[in-house]
C-alpha cells in the first residue's frame, strides 16, 4: 500500500510493516497504526510514523544507546519479554528538539515497546523518579 507522510513523502508499505498500537500513544490515542522508518541520514534515530494521521511522526531512539541503567526500571514481566530468546522486540523512546539552542532530549518515562512477531506496539509508563521525560542526549 502507498502512504503519504509529512517527513518522507510517499512510501510503499507492506502489511507486515504495520505495527498496531491497541491503546495508541499518550496524547495520540486515536493513532493506532504505525510504521517504523529507517533513514540512513539520521541514524541511529528512526521514525515512528502514524498511518492514521499523516502529519504525526515521532523521532525515536534506542534508549540503551544513551543509558545502561534504564532496564532496571522496567517491570519484571517486561524484562522477561525482552529477554525471551524467541522475542523479536525493540525499545524506543520519543525524542524531542527543544528551544532555540536545539537541545535534544528523550522521554525515558514513557518508552515504546515494539513486538515484531505480533506486529504490536505499546507504550509503558515507568514511575521511577530517576527517569526524566526530558533526558538530555546532546
Amino acid at each position: 500500500m502507498k502512504v503519504v507522510t509529512r517527513q518522507f513523502g510517499e512510501l510503499e508499505v507492506s502489511e507486515e510493516q504495520v505495527i498496531h498500537f491497541p491503546k495508541g500513544i499518550i496524547g495520540f490515542e486515536d493513532c493506532r497504526n504505525f510504521i517504523i522508518v529507517n533513514d540512513e541520514d539520521f541514524e541511529p534515530f528512526r521514525w515512528l510514523i502514524s498511518l492514521d494521521k499523516k502529519e504525526i511522526g515521532f523521532p525515536v531512539l534506542d534508549p540503551f544507546l544513551v543509558t545502561e541503567k534504564f532496564i532496571k526500571e522496567f517491570p519484571r514481566k517486561v524484562v522477561q519479554e525482552l529477554r525471551n530468546e524467541r522475542a523479536l522486540m525493540d525499545v524506543f523512546c520519543i525524542v524531542t528538539l527543544k528551544g532555540e539552542r536545539g537541545s535534544v532530549t528523550m522521554n525515558l518515562k514513557g518508552p515504546i515497546l515494539i513486538d515484531y512477531n505480533k506486529r504490536e506496539g505499546r507504550q509503558i509508563i515507568l514511575t521511577s523518579e530517576d527517569l526524566s521525560v526530558s533526558h538530555p542526549i546532546s
